[in-house]
């Protein structure tokens, strides 16, 4: 089949023709998809930069995901802190309320004494988050990497809060009582197995139970003292990841900001060149058929 020969103006009109619909597909793209570069087609240079700062971005909340858990670990054994002062608390009142007890009632201050030095063992023991507890061994350690450098992270080191060693003598050394039922001799109660072993009628050993009991809540007090100290690290450490936190996101949202900056089409821009280039298509079709007449021209001659 031979060739359709074209006349110069038509076949020009009908490149324009076709470059105008390029365009509007092209303009098209972008207002469906939001973005002028999609590909390195489109700007190769603009491509790789704004990809080079996505990616930097999708690492970092990668990394603040690490901390925000870094943090709730944290909040863990704040709370726990927390709950295990409170419970030391309450040893101490179990011991004021001892001063005036009978033998009777004494000796279930002492099972009760006991078992709260207990509870907090058990306490201590359940502060874990995600296998890791800042509590109970200071072999344990909490590592959290803010971004791809290796010195850019904070370590937060365990301490040893079971039984054995969190309680605290008068002098504030450690009581390292093997059992519950030791720690009284331990932190005032030298030589005596329980509070029911001071006879309340005598008033040589109710002298000697309140001396006792006096050395025993300033071993207390010592002990809720370097609990509190611990919790202000804990708590210091909690400040700085959420610091940490709240700068990752606010740096990853700039990164992404100029990697849109480097991507993003001008919707309004591109609505309008899209206006513009169907009125510049209507206008290539009506000089296609412009030019055509010439040849229909030459076909009336035949009629």
């Amino acid at each position: 089949m031979a060739d359709i020969a074209l006349s110069s103006s038509v076949r020009s009109n009908l490149l324009a023709l076709q470059t105008t619909s390029g365009f509007i597909g092209q303009t098209q793209g972008r207002l469906s998809t939001g973005l002028a570069v999609s590909s390195p087609v489109d700007d190769a240079v603009k491509y790789f930069q704004a990809k080079s700062l996505s990616n930097r971005a999708a690492d970092l909340l990668e990394r603040k995901d690490a901390v925000d858990q870094g943090v709730n670990a944290l909040k863990t054994s704040l709370t726990a802190t927390e709950a295990m002062e409170d419970l030391v608390k309450q040893m101490k009142g179990v011991i004021d309320s001892a001063r005036s007890a009978d033998k009777t009632q004494r000796t279930a201050y002492t099972v009760q004494f006991e078992e709260l030095a207990k509870q907090i063992g058990k306490l201590v023991d359940d502060a874990s988050y995600q296998g890791l507890n800042l509590l109970n061994s200071t072999a344990s350690k909490l590592s959290v990497r803010f971004s791809d450098k290796s010195d850019s992270k904070l370590e937060v080191n365990g301490v040893n809060f079971k039984t054995s060693a969190f309680f605290k003598t008068e002098g504030g050394g450690k009581a390292s009582a093997a059992t519950q039922a030791t720690l009284l001799s331990q932190i005032g109660f030298v030589g005596g197995t329980g509070f029911e072993s001071y006879l309340v009628t005598d008033a040589t050993q109710l002298a000697s139970f309140n001396a006792h009991a006096d050395k025993a809540i300033n071993a207390l007090d010592k002990t809720i003292s370097n609990l509190r100290s611990e919790s202000a690290k804990i708590a210091g450490n909690v400040a700085i990841l959420q610091v940490r936190s709240d700068f990752t996101k606010e740096y990853a949202n700039v990164l992404e900001e100029g990697a849109g900056q480097l991507t993003l089409a001008d919707l309004n821009a591109e609505g309008a060149n899209l206006l513009a280039l169907q009125t510049r298509q209507q206008m290539g079709i009506q000089a296609l058929s412009f030019a055509g007449q010439s040849e229909q021209a030459v076909l009336g001659l035949f009629r």
